[in-house]
This record gives structure tokens, sequence and C-alpha cells, in this order.
């Protein structure tokens, strides 16, 4: 470490320097040597300047001020060549009776970098007098430890130290030490080197030759870009309500539940399994089964892939991009390669990738590609050690001893900076998100006010109460007058279920064409949070909920602070109870809705609810939702009936087994007859039942061909195409009236 300390004296060699230089009115500023520290190359005949005050900052550098005795009217300092430029930098040097500044001359021969400068402070007279001098220099960093005590009756005492360090090569004896922390900015700037400035020649006569200018390769500076995944259409993975979800397109055949029901009841030797027609449906049901268990195999590679491309990406600081690629031949190939990539990115964001990260482009058909898509991984720009993303407040703090202290060369020292009482109370901090956080339980803790006008550092907490210690914590920078939350402990007192939600809800209707939407979707993450406090004492919990980027908060308990892309929220349990809350975020996303699905006709229903959904439009799906209601209650009633038809069936053949039993007997002809007569009752109520199935099916075949032929017409086509460039521009007032 360099010395940090200044040696003045007077010396024959001082009396000899040139009047023209010693009348030099020179710059101020420093750095400084320490008495003893070097080797002086000049005689001290006068006593070395007084260290009165030192004050050490976070940002390497501390302030000196010194107090000395000119003699002769002189004062002679002695610099290392290596701290010339920050001395003239910072030194002050001023007259302690009257404060006007001194000049300070110095030779303008440069060393080598090795040994010291001599420096003179000239006076105007002669006499002996005194001189303060003011300098910055590099110094180590002080390091910040709090003390929290807590009192029976609820408020909390602060106590803070600074632990300094000695290097300067020099003993600090009787100095007010104090340390600071700000914003302000250091570096270093050359101000001892002779600094001449070039003047052009100019000759007579003209100029028949020129240098060429200078040349190079041209280079391109971008992010470098890899190719992170590339999936064929069939390993994209469709949401339910997606026209492309092959389940959906392919229904199971027809009346299989009815079949397998009567031949189970039938049992396997019944003729029905014999029959040509029993034959040409369990064909079909086995192709189907084959079928299916092929879709259930590619849907599961799919899902495996996808989870491991959301691993992949969530980390992930650079920009994601997805194309989009149709096939050769396909129609609306740009739409169908938008939508691809819209998918991807969907699931994606559901998984945890941040939204504001990824956005897609359709390439549309590309000679040499199959449908599907590409995911592209931008590296992040570089940065510096430390990042630019916080905006926390630096803020500014000063501390100074009182009394003077005395810290001798190469040790360290503690140095009280505050020991005041301030308001504050036991509490209990949920950060499930945090760095070395809990997703399960809260962490107990201290939530004071930061007493003092200035900045508390970051450092250590030990926390103490009624005269023993409870938990050690870490803090980071505490502004003035404002609350900090501290955990300290974890005593499993409060435990958090948590549980998240996604759900989608439709804002925009952006084209349909034959029962086909595309729409502008909020993807909403509900977050769900149930406390229950096990203790047998009330618990104030700060919860802290981080908001990433590309969300947005639309439903939270009360907000107490906002911490960068957090909120702070705070709940009051009582003894033994509980409490539920929810925080519902939402991202954007664009999503591809089929009307013959019962997620697309869910979605469409919950938009219809909104009072701002008006236009034809609006009316042609509320009558499709009508009808799809009624399709669904009919169903309902038509499996009903079919449940009672087999109930009353079961029952028949019951009756049929005892009458069978009763016919050879002699005196169960009353019982006979009436179980007869229960028979043919049953008989009726299946004969009415299955009259009414036929009635239903009638009506469900009807409501079907309705609402076919109501999805077949639902149609409106976009202005704009949603990947162009133009896509951002407002629409107009018609088809603005059709989707509001």
């Amino acid at each position: 470490m360099a010395h940090h300390s200044l040696c003045p004296a007077t010396s024959a060699a001082g009396r000899t320097l040139p009047v023209a230089l010693r009348s030099a009115a020179l710059a101020l500023a420093f750095i400084a040597s320490g008495c003893g520290g070097f080797d002086s190359h000049v005689k001290v005949e006068t006593k070395p300047a007084t260290l009165g005050r030192v004050v050490v900052y976070r940002n390497g550098i501390a302030y000196f001020e010194r107090r000395a005795q000119a003699r002769a009217g002189r004062v002679v300092l002695n610099v290392p060549d290596d701290k010339v430029n920050d001395f003239l930098k910072s030194l002050t040097v001023t007259d302690a009776k009257t404060g006007k500044p001194l000049p300070v001359s110095f030779p303008t021969r440069r060393r080598s970098g090795k040994g010291d400068v001599q420096m003179t402070i000239q006076l105007p007279d002669t006499r002996t007098r005194g001189v303060v001098l003011t300098y910055i220099s590099d110094a180590p960093a002080w390091k910040p430890t709090y003390r929290l005590m807590l009192s029976k009756d609820g408020g909390v005492r602060v106590q803070g130290w600074a632990v300094v360090d000695n290097t300067s090569g020099e003993d600090w004896r009787k100095v007010h030490v104090g340390v600071g922390s700000s914003s302000a900015l250091s570096f270093r700037y050359d101000l001892r080197s002779v600094r001449r400035v070039f003047r052009q020649t100019i000759h007579h006569g003209q100029v028949v030759v020129h240098a060429p200018p200078g040349g190079g390769a041209l280079r391109r500076t971008t992010s470098p870009r890899r190719v992170v995944m590339d999936l064929d259409d069939a390993h994209i993975p469709r949401p339910k309500g997606h026209p492309d979800r092959a389940e959906e397109r392919e229904p199971a055949p027809p009346m299989m539940k009815e079949k397998v029901d009567r031949v189970s009841s039938a049992g396997s030797k019944s003729p029905r399994s014999a029959s040509p027609s029993w034959s040409r449906y369990k064909a079909a049901r086995q192709r189907y089964m084959s079928r299916k268990r092929q879709r259930d195999s590619r849907r599961r590679q799919a899902e495996a892939r996808t989870r491991s491309l959301s691993a992949r990406l969530k980390n992930h600081r650079g920009t994601i991009v997805i194309e989009g690629y149709a096939s050769a031949g396909e129609a609306r190939a740009k739409d169908k390669a938008l939508d691809r990539a819209n998918t991807l990115r969907n699931r994606l964001i559901r998984d945890g990738v941040d939204p504001a990260r990824v956005r897609v482009v359709a390439r549309g058909a590309v000679p040499g590609r199959r449908a599907g898509v590409r995911v592209v991984a931008t590296a992040a720009p570089r940065r510096g050690k430390r990042s630019s993303q916080t905006d926390t407040p630096i803020g500014e703090s000063h501390f100074e001893s009182k009394a003077p202290v005395t810290v001798k060369r190469g040790t360290s020292a503690m140095v009280s900076i505050v020991d005041k009482g301030t308001k504050g109370d036991v509490v209990y901090l949920y950060d499930p998100n945090g760095h070395r956080g809990n997703t399960r339980y809260a962490f107990r803790a201290v939530r004071f006010t930061n007493p003092t006008d200035s900045t508390l550092e970051g450092g250590p907490v030990t926390v103490y109460g009624s005269k023993r210690f409870i938990g050690e914590g870490l803090t980071s920078s505490i502004p003035p007058k404002s609350s900090a939350i501290v955990p300290f402990a974890m005593d499993r007192q409060v435990r958090v279920d948590r549980h998240v939600e996604h759900k989608d809800r439709v804002d925009r209707i952006v084209a349909v064409r034959r029962g086909v939407l595309t729409a502008e979707v909020a993807h909403l993450r509900t977050t769900t949070m149930e406390l229950s406090n096990r203790s047998v004492r009330p618990a104030t919990v700060y919860l802290r909920h981080r908001v990433g980027r590309g969300w947005k908060l639309e439903k939270t308990p009360k907000v107490v602070e906002t911490v960068r892309e957090a909120r702070v929220l705070k709940v009051t349990l009582a003894p033994q109870s509980s409490k539920k809350l929810e925080v519902v975020e939402s991202t954007p996303l664009r999503r591809v809705l089929d009307m013959r699905s019962q997620v697309g006709v869910e979605l469409v229903s919950d938009w219809l609810k909104a009072p701002h959904a008006t236009g034809k439009l609006t009316a042609d799906l509320r009558k499709l939702v009508s009808t799809h209601r009624e399709i669904r209650h009919t169903h309902r009633r038509i499996a009903s009936l079919r449940q009672r038809t087999r109930e009353f069936r079961s029952r028949m053949d019951e009756l049929h087994a005892q009458i069978v039993s009763l016919e050879g007997m002699r005196r169960g002809n009353a019982l006979l007859r009436h179980l007869q007569a229960k028979m043919k009752q049953m008989s009726q109520r299946v004969q009415q039942a299955t009259m009414s199935v036929v009635e239903e099916q009638e009506q469900l075949m009807l409501a079907r061909i309705r609402y076919e032929d109501g999805v077949s017409e639902l149609t409106l086509e976009p202005l704009v195409a949603p990947h162009s460039k133009d896509a951002a521009k407002p629409a107009p007032k018609r088809t603005a009236a059709l989707t509001r």
C-alpha cells in the first residue's frame, strides 16, 4: 500500500531552488507519503505536519487533513513519484490565519517512477506561520458491522461500528477518524507532465502529394447467435383448444361406450360379439387406439424436449428468437409459421422464461426446411464487473468519532458510528425467490427504521434480545429515515403453502376464419398463498413478491413498498389462525382457438361477459355459445336417460329371474302376479326412456348442424396480417367495432 502522509521540512536544497521556479503559480492538490515511511532525500529541519483528521470512504479513497508550521517562508514536501498526479489533483494549501490559498512549486523534470519528488509551499514572507493541507489518497474501504438490541417494550437500539485499516505507513495519533460513503467518482489524471500543443507548419507553394487515408477490413459488430434447438411440427406441444391438436381433430369412434357396456353386460359369449357390426366396430376401435398410442408417444417426446428447452433458456440473459417455418405448398404459410412460433413462445413463458426476452419471427415456407420452429439465442451484451441493472439509491453517509483515537500503522480499529434507539419490532419475512430464501417457511426478522440522516451501508447484523444472542443476518444499504427488514432466524412458526395456477383470458379477437379465432390473450399467473400461524402469539408477515420483466400486477393485497422488481405485502395473522391471499400477474400472448373445442368456447364465453363486447361478431358468437351450451345439456340428458335405461334393464333382469323361480310353486300366485306387474311397469319405463333418448338425439343432431353451420360462416378477416410490419398500427374503425 502506498504511504498516506506528507513530511514537510525546510532544507538548504530548498533554499537553492531557482527564483523563477519558486515564484511560479502552480496547481493545488495531493497524494502523500508517510514520515519515515520512505527514504527521504531532503534534510528535515522543521517538525512534521500534524495529522488531525482522517475520513475513509467506501470507494477506496481517504481524506486527510494536516497542519504544519512554515519556517523561512516555505514548507518542503516529499511526495512519492508515482503519487504526484493524485497529489496535484486534490491538494489544497491555505494559510491557517487568513485562509488564503498558497502556491506550490516542484521540479518539471520527470523521474523514473521511483523515489520522491520535492515540492515547496512558498509563502509571501519569511514569517513563521501555520498552514493547512488537505488531500485524498488511496486507502482500503472500511467495513460496517451492526448490532440490533431488542427491548421488552418493543423498541430497537441500533449500534454500528466501522472497521478501519491503517496501511498508510505512519501512526495515527489522537486523530479524529471518520467514515463515509457516497456516489462520488474518482479517477487518475496526469497533471505533472509537460503538455505541448502541436501547431501545423505551413509552407509556401502548392502541395501536389497527399498521404492516403488509412484502410482496413470492415468488421460487423453483432452479438453472437447460436441455434439452441430445431423442432418439427409434430414436436410442438399444442395446448387444448388449438385446431391442430390431433386428439381433437379425430374423436373416438361413435357409440363406443354404449357398445362396450352392452357387451360387458351380456357377457363375453354373447352373440353380439360375433355380429358383423361389432367386428367392424372392434376393428375401428383398434385402429383408433393404435393412433392414440402414437399420438401419446409423440406428445410425451414433445413435452420432454420442451421442458429441456425451457430449463436451458430460463436463466438466459440475452434475446431468444423463435423462427416459425411452414412446409412447401402449405396454405397461408406466413400465418401457420407465426402460429407455430407463438405456440412455442406461450409454452416457454408458462414454464418460467422471461417474456420480455422472447420474440417470434414468421419465416414462412423456406426451401429445404420442413414445417416447425427454430430457437435462436443471442448472447447478452457484455457488462463490467458491476451490473448497472440495479436502481437502488446509493445515498450518502458520514460518521465521525467525537473523541480522537490512536491507530498504529499496520493495525485496524473499530470506530463507533451510530448508537441510537428507533422504532422497530419482530416480524416475519417470506421471500421464496430470494437468495437463500425458503419456499415453505417465513424467516423471523427485525423491522426497524434507520434513525440517522445518513445511509447505513450493507453489512452483517447481530441481533440480541434480553441480554442473549438470538440470530444473525445481512442487510443491504438502508437510506436515511427508511425502514428495513433483516431476517435472523427460522423458527417454522409461520408456514406458507404456495400454489401457482395458469389461465388465459381473451382481450381482443384479431381474426376469425371458419371458426378458428386468432386472439390476443392475457396469460394470467395466479399465485395463491395460504399462511398459517402455528404460534400462540399474533404474527405480522411481510411477503416479498418479485414481478418479472414483461409481467404486470393485476390483483394483489395492500403493497407496503416497492423495492426494484419486488412488491412487499403485509399480512397480520392471529394466533393459531390461517389466511389466504392471491397475487395475479398477466403478460400478453397470441393464441389460435378453435370454436369446435371446449377450451375455445369457454374462453370466448368469458370474453362475452365483458361489457365492451358489442357488434355483429359478438352477436354471432353469443348464438354459437348458446347453441354449444344447448348441445352440452342435451348430452347430459342423453347420458342420464341411458343410465336410467341401464338401471331399468338391470331391474328387469332381476324380476325375470324371480318370476322364473316362482312359476313352479303353487302358493306363489299372488307374489307372481305382483312381480309380473312390476315387470310390465319396468318395460314401459324402458320404452319411454328409449323414446326420450331418440328424441334427444334428434335435438342433438339439429343443434350440431346449426352449430357447425354457424362456425363455418363465422369469419372476420384481419385488415393487417399479425406478422407484418404494420401490425402495431391502430386498426380502422370498422374493424375495431367488430373486435371491441
